[in-house]
């Protein structure tokens, strides 16, 4: 008899389970509803401010991930890769800590920054920056996002995760835009309570982002050591 997937989940290991990575944002939503329910909205805001241990904790999972990467296996030819991805990991823990508005006050990432009467070294220095990480993340796509749809297609546990990566971040920015656009765009205006809320579960929903990008990094490990056992082979890191 040949074996079903309810067979093949059951002998697999507990890191190649394809949709664990959810655990990450789920946990974090439960944080936020214990923040709102516990704490009233000024003080939930006051956890949630820029600086504060919520931030401060997802910048600094953000630069231990860049880091780590180099320190991880992997191929010689792939250090472009890991580059880009370094790039771009280092990238979101400068959003994190507000750096596109360091310069000048205004965010680097908005066309009317650069159309502004700023100082040309500060538009160049702002320029290379969101450039370099632009060419990172389209480094990564051209080279990886054939290879990720099909693993996901697949049902491979690291690509799984990636789609959650992907389906999270949306979330967040739809989250992050939501009170700003009721209010300006229709008219909407939330309650304090309201604002805390939606407040909380973006900043720990977008938490959860490092962490399910360290743990699709751990089941990529782990399946190539798993196929370099089966083919008796050393394992081919990336």
């Amino acid at each position: 008899m040949p074996p079903t997937r309810s067979s093949d989940a059951a002998t697999s290991p507990w890191w190649a389970a394809r949709w664990l990575a959810v655990v990450f944002p789920l946990l974090a939503t439960f944080l936020a509803l214990g923040l709102w329910i516990t704490l009233s909205p000024a003080d939930t805001m006051h956890v949630l401010r820029e600086g504060g241990p919520i931030e401060g904790l997802t910048e600094k999972m953000y630069f231990f991930l860049a880091i780590a990467l180099w320190f991880s296996p992997r191929k010689p030819d792939e250090w472009r890769v890991t580059l880009a991805l370094t790039v771009l990991l280092v990238a979101a823990g400068a959003r994190e800590m507000d750096l596109h508005k360091a310069l000048t006050g205004y965010s680097v990432l908005k066309v009317s920054f650069y159309l502004q009467n700023h100082p040309l070294l500060t538009k160049l220095v702002a320029f290379v920056c969101v450039a370099s990480t632009a060419a990172a993340a389209i480094y990564v796509l051209r080279n990886r996002m054939r290879s990720l749809w099909q693993g996901m297609r697949r049902g491979e546990p690291m690509a799984c995760s990636i789609a959650v990566l992907v389906i999270t971040l949306v979330i967040t920015k739809l989250m992050d835009r939501s009170i700003s656009v009721l209010g300006q765009d229709f008219g909407l205006h939330a309650s304090a309570s309201t604002v805390a809320l939606v407040s909380a579960l973006e900043e720990t929903v977008e938490m959860s982002l490092p962490m399910i990008a360290s743990w699709a990094r751990l089941q990529y490990m782990k399946l190539a050591t798993c196929r370099s056992r089966l083919h008796k082979k050393p394992p081919v890191w990336a």
